[in-house]
């Protein structure tokens, strides 16, 4: 994840392309949204990653230590229920 400020010319931009594209019958929506994105999307400041994924890969615990030896905050956000938060916690 990144961020960066933008100017009130720039913020205005973006929303009345955002409100454009939204309200166009073009059948390349998709690629005027990607487009859109990329052009802002640079010179962003890293502020943290994130990841979904139903299993618990190989070496989580030794990266999950790593993580925490570099003193990179981490949260894990697992389940619907508190059983598998526990037991995904335990593995």
């Amino acid at each position: 994840m990144g961020k960066r400020k933008l100017d009130s010319s720039e913020f205005k931009d973006i929303i009345e392309k955002l409100n454009y594209i939204k309200s166009s019958n073009d059948q390349n929506k998709e690629k005027q949204y990607d487009d859109l994105y990329e052009k802002y999307e640079d010179n962003l400041n890293f502020v943290g990653a994130s990841a979904i994924e139903d299993l618990l890969q190989d070496k989580v615990p030794e990266t999950i230590e790593k993580l925490l030896q570099a003193n990179i905050r981490l949260w894990v956000l697992t389940g619907d229920k508190q059983e598998t938060a526990i037991e995904i916690a335990k593995s």
